[in-house]
């Protein structure tokens, strides 16, 4: 069976968004057959998205594609480094489906003998997938099969908007297979039911029939069969609101619904029909006993309570692992290179880290005392990583993936910032050369075992693309520089071009301008970090000659595009197994996290 994946599935695409088609497409009405990897723009969306776009090719064509026929452009050159679907091979998706039920006509009682069969349902992913650098799919699709399963938290977010959809899963009398915890989930489906429905199906009849309306009055058509479900939607909402239970066969209603499918209904009668189920859905609305919200903290506890089942399952089958991948106590950090920082700011530096509320990988000071032209006021940029225990990423809302603080203490001032692993990793693959500095920099602050395990692999994540990170930043502070004269900008211009130059050619991280600068003697750079040093952190500079600073930024920029063609690093990361690997590692350290953590039920 033919399985795809749809990160977005319920993100309606703007028109003027370019794509690229996943698979060949043949031409309505011509011989063509375009193959896979054709680039075309959106020049239609769709209302929702059960329904096809309408790409336009280069050379004016037009043709429609479901959204699991092409991919975003933007994403398909990311997907080139960073190929998500290919780390999912070894995970058969489909086994983890712990919930099937068919929806749609057969479901409504509306169905024809040409009807597809619409099956829809839920899936657990296992948990080294779910903890994992890749994260996993929102929803699986199979359209040969009308086919689609939401990974559980997906399918709990959209029910608690009370969609429509998703709602009618819960509902529908064809169930095909429940398992653990989907009978749990059938069992409290009424948590699901909120006075949100009048908004969510309300709202969307509404705007459809205005479109509808305009397709009538442009075009003279009309979608009958589109006008149909709108109608059985208002009806299903008034059931709802009024007996606390969604509706999912017609029952009465079925030979008039199915007249206006075959257009035998006169349209301002449909109209007027619609007007009076939207009358009394208001008054529904103004005295249904549902409550203002559906139950989220019960939602939530539902699902902590599946995601401990997937990962029992995990502990069960690789308990040593998890024995294996215990951070180890933080390692003495090595001295700090003298005079890189002031020493009476050390034990403030230090304090900082100490205690953190998360285990940290590491902890490293970045900025200008990295870079080597602090000023007397310059503030101490901290960075690192945090690992985020599992009990806060076991439910809806993952919170503290980025921490931040400042403060400041005997004119000393630091402003420390720190990724969780998942996002600092994934910054990794990227051409971010950020990260790189702080993995790599020499004024470590705390440092763990781990920490020198990420800088091994780090090493083979170094790419020829990391030359685009470096020529981005020089421009934006030439920009800044142009601007207001200022000595900082223009440090940070020869900072970033010799570093990205000296990377390019060695496949080595060296952020330390005056480093750098013992390879390219420059002469004027050490004149700069010595007036940077020694005045002010914004101090201007009037007597600089910008002419000669331009000529050099043109230089280096173009030496540094020289560096990126002749460049011998890779096209991509090699080593992003290896650190998917660690984080899961680093991931399921306290895997055997007890039961009764779990809510109960």
């Amino acid at each position: 069976m033919t399985r795809r994946i749809a990160y977005n599935p319920n993100q309606i695409l703007p028109e003027g968004t370019l794509i690229v088609t996943r698979v060949p497409i043949a031409e309505i009405g011509g011989n063509r057959r375009r193959s896979a990897g054709a680039v075309g723009e959106i020049v239609k969306s769709p209302l929702d998205h059960t329904h096809s776009y309408s790409v336009r090719f280069a050379d004016g064509v037009e043709v429609a594609l479901r959204r699991s026929q092409f991919a975003v452009f933007k994403e398909s050159l990311r997907d080139m480094i960073w190929s998500a679907a290919d780390a999912l091979d070894d995970f058969d998706l489909m086994d983890h489906v712990v919930f099937r039920c068919v929806v749609g006509s057969r479901a409504y009682g509306l169905a024809q003998d040409t009807s597809d069969t619409d099956r829809r349902g839920i899936y657990l992913p296992p948990a080294r997938m779910h903890w994992s650098l890749y994260g996993v799919p929102e929803q699986l699709e199979n359209p040969e099969t009308e086919e689609c399963y939401w990974e559980l938290q997906k399918f709990l977010t959209l029910a608690l908007k009370a969609n429509p959809n998703v709602l009618e899963c819960l509902y529908t009398p064809l169930v095909e297979h429940v398992a653990p915890p989907a009978r749990e989930l059938i069992d409290m489906r009424a948590a699901f039911l909120s006075k949100l429905i009048h908004q969510t199906y309300n709202g969307y009849v509404l705007s459809q029939f205005r479109k509808i309306a305009a397709g009538i009055r442009n075009r003279r058509q009309i979608k009958w069969k589109h006008a149909m479900h709108l109608v059985r939607l208002l009806l299903a909402g008034i059931t709802a609101l009024r007996e606390a239970y969604v509706p999912v066969a017609v029952d009465e209603h079925r030979d008039r619904l199915l007249a206006i499918r075959r257009g035998e209904v006169p349209w301002n009668e449909v109209d007027a029909w619609r007007l009076e189920l939207h009358r009394r859905f208001d008054e529904e609305y103004d005295r249904t006993a549902l409550p203002d919200r559906p139950d989220y903290q019960r939602a939530n506890a539902l699902l902590i309570r599946a995601r401990h089942m997937a990962l029992d399952r995990t502990v069960g089958d690789s308990a040593p692992c998890i024995v294996a991948a215990e951070i180890a106590p933080a390692k003495a950090a090595p001295e700090m290179p003298a005079g890189a920082i002031d020493e009476a700011a050390l034990p403030f530096l230090r304090e900082a880290v100490a205690g953190y509320e998360y285990p940290l990988l590491f902890a490293t000071i970045s900025g200008a005392h990295l870079y080597g032209f602090p000023s007397a006021d310059s503030d101490y940029d901290l960075r690192g990583v945090h690992v985020l225990p599992l009990r806060h990423m076991l439910g809806l809302d993952v919170r503290d993936e980025t921490m931040e603080r400042s403060s400041a203490s005997k004119g000393v001032e630091l402003d420390l910032v720190t990724h969780d692993a998942a996002k600092f990793f994934r910054m990794l693959l990227k051409k971010n050369g950020y990260v790189l500095e702080q993995v790599f920099s020499p004024l470590v602050l705390h440092t763990t075992p781990k920490h020198e395990e990420l800088k091994e692999i780090a090493r083979g994540c170094l790419t020829r693309h990391h030359a685009h990170h470096y020529l981005g930043f020089s421009r934006t502070q030439w920009t800044l520089f142009d601007k207001d004269r200022r000595l900082k900008p223009l440090l940070y211009v020869y900072r970033v071009l010799l570093t990205g130059i000296h990377l390019m050619r060695s496949g080595e991280v060296e952020a330390n301008l005056e480093r750098s600068n013992q390879r390219f003697r420059l002469s004027y750079i050490d004149d700069l970090i010595a007036r940077k040093r020694g005045g002010a952190e914004s101090q201007a500079i009037d007597d600089i000659a910008f002419e000669f600073q331009e000529r050099e930024f043109q230089r280096l920029s173009a030496e540094l595009k020289t560096a990126h063609a002749e460049s011998r690093l890779p096209e991509k990361p090699a080593r992003r197994d290896s650190l998917n690997d660690l984080l899961v590692r680093l991931r399921l350290r306290d895997g055997t996290i007890s039961r009764h953590d779990a809510p109960a039920p």
